[in-house]
């Protein structure tokens, strides 16, 4: 049987991270709301915790923390943590291993991630 935390952390990899990233920033692009249009995400950690990695935080917590850079500039960029927060399709593919890319939410919509700036927070939602 193979180790699950292994399967996990081959989803939640560097190239998972880069798409995070790009996907993100063209979200906040698009974004209804306009105070999101001049930011962008300058790069998403991989995960170094490997307890997160477990089946049991997969399955129970559904959620992996990580560290993000948002910001409008180089001169303005906030440090934040990043919490991914996991649906079926993401739970399903990473404790096999599989790609996670495919559960990333439509860029033309702005209901799956929360950018909270003041508390240096941001949250996804993946399928």
């Amino acid at each position: 049987m193979t180790d699950q935390r292994i399967n996990v952390q081959t989803s939640f990899n560097a190239n998972f991270c880069w798409e995070l990233e790009y996907h993100l920033t063209e979200a906040l692009i698009n974004s209804a709301e306009n105070r999101w249009e001049t930011f962008w995400c300058d790069g998403i950690y991989e995960p170094a915790i490997n307890e997160q990695f477990t089946e049991r935080n997969i399955t129970s917590i559904k959620q992996i923390s990580t560290v993000a850079w948002i910001g409008k500039g180089p001169s303005r960029q906030y440090k934040c943590q990043m919490i991914i927060m996991l649906g079926r399709c993401s739970r399903r593919r990473a404790l096999r291993g599989l790609d996670i890319s495919s559960c990333l939410p439509d860029v033309e919509m702005d209901d799956w991630f929360e950018v909270d700036v003041s508390n240096e927070l941001v949250i996804i939602h993946l399928h």
